[in-house]
């Protein structure tokens, strides 16, 4: 098991204890490392959420969860990639979510594996040539 940084999606489902498959991962993985670590940019999809929800005492209970978590923050070089990404992709008449590009130059930046259910989206940037790792934990 390597270390990893988990997509929005991977990250909603350990919240919300949907998956049993994702829930023995995660137990696993948080035996080896202790901690979960994110992206800023999937802590901003997560409060964008419950603020286009309207829903202020959900956010305070995200926020004060997300203090345990390892927040990779966008800096110099996950922004360049990130917009690297986002420049090829939109030549090819590619899209992907707003925030998605910053995620992978996170993983990419820090060489960690990307968690994901959305293989398939990701794979574009892999597609481009990117190091991007990525593993899904609903899958076996």
């Amino acid at each position: 098991m390597n270390q990893a940084i988990l997509d929005t999606d991977t990250l909603s489902y350990v919240l919300g204890r949907r998956y049993p498959e994702v829930d023995a991962t995660a137990h696993q993985y948080l035996r080896v490392f202790r901690y979960f670590s994110v992206s800023a940019a999937t802590i901003t999809e997560v409060v964008r959420g419950f603020s286009k929800d309207q829903n202020g005492a959900a956010t305070t209970k995200f926020l004060q969860g997300a203090e345990s978590y390892e927040v990779f923050p966008i800096g110099v070089t996950e922004a360049a990639i990130a917009g690297e990404i986002m420049g090829e992709l939109e030549r090819r008449g590619l899209k992907i979510g707003r925030e998605d590009p910053f995620i992978a130059a996170t993983a990419i930046a820090n060489g960690r594996v990307l968690i994901t259910n959305n293989i398939k989206h990701y794979q574009r940037i892999v597609d481009l040539g990117y190091p991007l790792q990525l593993d899904n934990w609903r899958q076996p």
